[in-house]
């Protein structure tokens, strides 16, 4: 009897026992965070906590190097079960399948994009055995957002999402963006009308390409910044004569291909700044 009771638990330990995962991918990261998923290592951990900021990485976590161009010494010593990757890093796959299982999954695809990014989460979540907790999270972002669309009450002014590359040109987001999304399911205007063909509905303008938005816009400028913008603002001939930065909003950095966590984020920052 005990021989049996022995033999069991043993079993039941290797099957429920977690598969050591590793991530290429800042978005899956995000996730497996978010789903209370263990991650051994993941790419370029110090960009990361300057371009995702949360949830932040455990300081436990390794770092794989470029997520470009991993480390292969670096995942050959670790013995992942799992890899998570996406196609935007799957050149790498040939010189790493024969040292781990690789999984592609792309939130940033053609497409709805809450749609995807919500199937990528699921997606992960059965990779994981964390089905109901992804179905969880996916419930729980949905009900945050029209929770925050009720208390929203300024709706009427036009916002431009931005981030700044240099003093003379920004990134621009579309509707077709993490941030259009948020703004659409909050029942807010996109003051930037054009769309573009890349996944992550991004564009690069110049500042003068901000003359052609709508009078009444209202900027919001997403860290990080390459240089100090309050400087620039106040010396800058140009931004001293433009209206729009005489009132707008700064927000700590948001990943503008994140998940539901960047989301909610997102949501929640608008929600306090906007009176």
């Amino acid at each position: 009897m005990l021989k049996f009771f022995l033999i069991f638990l043993l079993s039941f330990s290797l099957f429920s026992k977690e598969l050591k995962v590793i991530s290429l991918d800042w978005t899956a990261a995000e996730t497996m965070m978010l789903l209370g998923y263990p991650i051994q290592a993941v790419g370029d951990k110090k960009s990361y906590n300057t371009w995702v900021k949360e949830p932040r990485l455990p300081n436990n976590i390794l770092d794989l190097g470029l997520r470009v161009k991993p480390n292969l010494e670096q995942v050959i010593m670790l013995k992942p079960d799992i890899l998570i990757s996406s196609s935007l890093f799957s050149f790498n796959n040939h010189s790493l399948r024969k040292y781990t299982k690789i999984y592609n999954i792309d939130f940033y695809k053609e497409g709805d994009l809450y749609e995807n990014i919500n199937n990528a989460v699921l997606q992960l979540g059965v990779i994981l055995s964390k089905e109901k907790e992804a179905q969880v999270l996916i419930e729980n972002t949905k009900n945050i957002l029209k929770e925050i669309s009720t208390q929203i009450k300024s709706k009427d002014r036009p916002l431009a999402i931005v981030q700044f590359i240099d003093p003379k040109h920004l990134r621009i987001y579309t509707n077709h963006s993490i941030f259009g999304l948020v703004l659409k399911e909050l029942g807010l205007k996109n003051a930037y009308k054009k769309e573009v063909k890349n996944v992550w509905g991004v564009d690069n303008i110049s500042f003068l390409n901000l003359l052609e938005l709508p009078q009444n816009t209202k900027i919001v400028i997403i860290k990080p910044h390459p240089f100090n913008i309050k400087k620039e603002f106040k010396n800058n001939s140009f931004y001293q004569k433009i209206p729009l930065f005489e009132d707008y909003i700064e927000l700590d950095p948001i990943w503008s291909a994140g998940s539901l966590l960047s989301i909610e984020r997102f949501a929640k920052y608008l929600r306090d700044n906007l009176k």
